[in-house]
């Protein structure tokens, strides 16, 4: 099994290419799924959460409220290394854990690890082949104003996240998204057959 990390700043399309291989044949573990699943079942650290960022960060009915937690985290570096030494440690052997299940179940040729973080925790060391999505700053803003951001906090994420070209100097392959989603689309299309011809020649 051939293991693919798809990374790239927010607002890029690394969701969309996940999807697509997906689709394909591919077994994919999402870095944003994890992130719910863990908040979701380890009540302790919704607590410890909520000790440092306060319950405004909670909805009503006790759960988290991911947007007012993202506005209030990225507003600050030092709030942002805050959530980061809360929830990284979680997310990332959760994530370990379930590589490791995916690579003994054997269930595809190609496993696909969908995380924004991969470089941030030197996850790289651990796969294959890394996959670069990335896109201009004015689309990049253009998707997330749709998700709801403001440019502040748009300008805020980004400038928090690692440049794309230290990015792009470390990936294996690169996925320019500046045209349509199905343009996008056939550029993940394109690039799972070049990784199954990879893995089918280990």
């Amino acid at each position: 099994m051939i293991t693919i990390g798809i990374t790239g700043q927010i607002g890029c399309g690394k969701s969309v290419v996940a999807d697509q291989l997906a689709r394909l044949g591919a077994v994919v573990v999402s870095g944003d799924r994890l992130g719910h699943d863990v908040v979701d079942k380890h009540p302790q650290l919704l607590k410890a959460l909520a000790k440092k960022f306060g319950s405004q960060i909670l909805t009503k009915s006790g759960q988290l409220d991911r947007s007012r937690l993202g506005v209030i985290a990225f507003s600050d570096d030092s709030l942002t290394k805050s959530l980061n030494q809360i929830v990284h440690p979680w997310l990332l052997k959760q994530m370990r854990t379930e590589i490791a299940q995916v690579r003994k179940s054997e269930k595809s040729k190609i496993l696909v690890v969908d995380a924004a973080l991969i470089y941030n925790w030197q996850l790289e060391q651990e796969l294959d082949y890394i996959v670069v999505v990335e896109s201009t700053y004015r689309n990049q803003s253009a998707r997330l104003k749709t998700r709801g951001l403001t440019e502040g906090e748009i300008r805020s994420r980004i400038r928090r996240q690692i440049p794309k070209y230290v990015q792009r100097r470390s990936a294996d392959f690169v996925l320019t998204n500046n045209g349509t989603r199905k343009e996008l689309i056939a550029r993940a299309a394109s690039l799972y057959e070049r990784i199954l011809k990879l893995a089918e020649s280990v």
